[in-house]
């Protein structure tokens, strides 16, 4: 079965030139998203097996709608196509769910072998960057008990209550505090572990092991 590919970049050139590589190799290219919310889009909608995502790209980045997108179709296999060859960004795409990291300035072979690696459920990345995603994982492997502290037990209380679906006033009601105590709880959460908004907060406390 030919590979079903959704390509996100808010370059439409190299878009284009990327959807004809991959048809003439034999892949299909069922959708292009020019930001991450239509990435995000298409991927409820189409279903896609990969998604070949940018980083920098407007509305909403890459390493958000990676984010979200995990969150919501989990069998998409993610891999970010970005010139960014930042240490943080390589460790956040894969913390939030990117099956693969590839610097575009490589060659047109080396992304085949990349998507052949995925066909094997292997996680590829460029040359010289697996030895700095293994440190950074390490490094995250030891933070991740400082961060359950960071949060205080009326934080982790509240957030596992808005995580499975509660509203403010149901958590509130349950924790028998106020709404605006509940939403205060949450923001701090949020600034604490220095991300933009709740959902960002449900999506990366689930993986982190935050709500355990």
């Amino acid at each position: 079965m030919l590979m079903q590919i959704v390509i996100a970049d808010d370059h439409a050139l190299f878009m284009d030139g990327l959807k004809n590589l991959l048809l003439s190799r034999g892949y299909q290219v069922i959708g292009m998203a020019k930001d991450g919310l239509e990435a995000l889009n298409l991927a409820k909608k189409l279903q896609p097996e990969v998604m070949l995502i940018d980083i920098i790209m407007p509305r909403c980045d890459g390493l958000e709608a990676t984010m979200l997108i995990s969150a919501t179709c989990p069998e998409i296999k993610i891999v970010m196509l970005t010139s960014s060859e930042n240490e943080q960004d390589v460790f956040n795409a894969i913390k939030y769910g990117a099956c693969g990291y590839f610097i575009k300035s490589f060659s047109s072979e080396k992304l085949f072998e990349l998507l052949e690696a995925l066909r094997r459920n292997e996680t590829p990345v460029s040359p010289g960057l697996a030895g700095k995603i293994l440190a950074e994982l390490s490094e995250h492997q030891e933070g991740r008990s400082r961060e359950k502290q960071q949060l205080t037990e009326r934080q982790r209380e509240v957030l596992a209550l808005v995580a499975q679906g509660d509203t403010y006033r149901k958590a509130s009601d349950q924790l028998g505090i106020s709404e605006r105590t509940v939403k205060y709880h949450i923001q701090s959460a949020v600034d604490k572990l220095q991300l933009q908004n709740r959902q960002q907060l449900i999506n990366y406390a689930s993986k982190a092991g935050l709500l355990e």
